[in-house]
């Protein structure tokens, strides 16, 4: 019994999946069709992508508010390149653009000390801001042969796998296998947990923050790039809370917002967990969606709890 406790307790993220999984589909029958699991997963990829670079990004004990601005962006980029109707310009230059906010971004807190929270907020506003100036506002079409060729990236399939799933899964696998095995995912958890001990250690703490900020600028840009995909436009205004929906689903799956503790895997689970429960509202069909945000908030809160009580009460034992 104490070993079934135990498991529950760690693997917590993936137990409230199972339940949530199983509730979706006793109570609506249209959830578990093979056409709501395949739009289930291609819908929550750009998530997806965001809320794993933003996992090492909170391992380190940092935070990144610029990634919804960023994948917005991107997005508005790709389309003004289409014009271009080279392959090579419209998807790479803007991987690379994303990635320099993300260094930028990571620069500023690593070298210039400013507090994660201030910065990214700052790359936000600057990213949001370079969107509404291309585009006056209005959402910019693609134009010339990518009218053709981009847009069906996004609706493409692996087997029975949308194709920008499997590019989010793949991405998820390569960081999972980084954080275990590679001597960069120690030095991330080691950040993390005591910055002032990795100094110490001989780890170059500054590079490794500017290289987590890098690497969210690039899953950002990635998104953007299938957003534009899936649209068929690029899009100033969207993206809005998105950097939210990224940290609720690092800190449901039980990453620490401390830092040094929390696992990709378990973020997956994150963004499951809160996809199923949009689900949910969208078959329902006669409650808000809003009510997600609420349901969102008060997860995160309980979460939290969780993470604070066990040493608040080791606290007042001592």
């Amino acid at each position: 019994m104490s070993k079934i406790k135990s498991i529950i307790v760690k693997q917590s993220a993936l137990v409230a999946l199972i339940v949530i999984f199983i509730i979706a589909c006793f109570f609506y029958p249209l959830f578990h069709t093979w056409t709501n699991l395949y739009n289930l997963l291609r819908q929550n990829s750009m998530i997806g992508l965001i809320a794993v670079a933003m996992t090492m990004v909170i391992l380190t004990g940092g935070i990144d508010l610029s990634v919804g601005a960023v994948c917005s962006m991107i997005s508005v980029i790709a389309a003004y390149l289409s014009f271009t109707e080279n392959p090579l310009i419209i998807l790479v230059l803007p991987l690379l653009i994303g990635t320099f906010f993300g260094f930028m971004n990571g620069f500023v807190v690593a070298k210039m000390k400013v507090a994660p929270i201030i910065a990214s907020l700052g790359i936000q506003l600057i990213a949001r801001g370079i969107s509404l100036v291309m585009t006056s506002g209005e959402t910019m079409h693609i134009s010339g042969a990518p009218k053709e060729w981009l847009p069906k990236i996004a609706k493409q399939s692996v087997g029975p796998l949308p194709l920008i799933f499997l590019i989010f899964f793949i991405f998820a696998i390569i960081f999972i296998y980084i954080l275990k095995y590679r001597k960069f995912g120690r030095e991330i958890y080691a950040v993390g947990g005591n910055e002032d001990a990795a100094k110490m250690m001989g780890i170059r703490v500054d590079r490794v923050k500017i290289m987590v900020y890098s690497i969210s600028g690039f899953a950002s840009a990635l998104a953007g790039l299938i957003l534009v995909s899936r649209a068929g436009t690029g899009q100033p205004v969207a993206c809005n809370g998105w950097e939210m929906d990224a940290i609720a689903a690092v800190a449901i799956g039980g990453t620490s917002l401390e830092g040094g503790s929390g696992k990709i895997q378990t973020t997956i689970f994150g963004v499951f967990i809160l996809a199923i429960i949009g689900n949910m509202i969208n078959l329902q069909g006669n409650v808000n969606s809003w009510w997600q945000q609420i349901i969102t908030g008060i997860l995160l809160i309980v979460v939290l709890m969780m993470q604070v009580i066990p040493g608040w009460i080791r606290n007042r034992k001592a």
